[in-house]
Formats: structure tokens, sequence, C-alpha cells
């Protein structure tokens, strides 16, 4: 229950998305009582709902691969907090090759035996430069 531990959690859950690891290890790691967010949906999504979000995405691209940049891995008693720039690179079926950036924010929690997500945030980078205070 340390943030090497988290670390390993984290990789273990998103590396589906990199080439390693498995959906189901991604969807394990979430918590059913968790809430998730996606920068193409303006929903907060229960695990239910954010599962067939990410299904139906996985199967509208031929390649996919979501890259964290310089995460940051933070553990206070039993709450872990995970924060990554990441890329977004892919090729959605029938259409061009696609590259975004973004920010994603992981809020999790050790029940005992693991690291469980009962939050993920991934939003666009843009957003976080457009709309930044000017102050």
């Amino acid at each position: 229950m340390d943030a090497a531990s988290l670390e390993a959690a984290f990789r273990r859950a998103f590396g589906v998305f990199w080439g390693k690891g498995t959906i189901q290890e991604f969807y394990d790691f979430l918590d059913e009582q968790g809430f998730y967010t996606d920068e193409d949906t303006p929903f907060v999504l229960d695990k239910a709902l954010f599962r067939e979000h990410i299904d139906f995405h996985l199967g509208q691209w031929s390649m996919l691969e979501w890259i964290p940049r310089e995460p940051k891995f933070d553990v206070f008693g039993t709450t872990g907090l995970v924060s990554t720039y990441f890329t977004l690179r892919g090729k959605p079926k029938g259409s061009g090759f696609r590259l975004r950036h973004g920010v994603c924010t992981v809020a999790c929690h050790w029940d005992g035996t693991r690291w469980r997500a009962g939050m993920v945030n991934i939003d666009a980078l843009i957003g976080h430069i457009v709309d930044a205070s000017p102050g």
C-alpha cells in the first residue's frame, strides 16, 4: 500500500491500452461504486456505462494506443492518486490517423487486498490550455 504498489496496479490495469494486459484487468481495477468521466461524453458514468463507452470505442478503432506521459503516484493512507498526461494515438476504422493529448486523473482506494479506481477523469489537454485562467 505504497506509491510503488499503486503504480504497479495502474500500469497493470491501463496496460491494455499500450499492448500489455487485458481489458478485463482494466475493468477489474474499476470500483463498482465509482464514477468515471471521459472527454467525449458530457455525463458522469457509472462503471457499467463507462464499460459500455470503452467497449464502443474499442470496436471503432483498427489501432489504438493510450500512452501515459510523466505519471505521478501519491499515496495518503488508504487513498492513492494518479495523475498523468497522455497521448492517444490510433486509427478509427474508415478514417484517418488520430493523435490527441490529454490529462488523466485516477483516485484510488485500498480495499484491503488491492487498489481500486473509484474515479477516473480523462480530459483533453486543449481544454486546460484554451480555457485556462488568464491570471
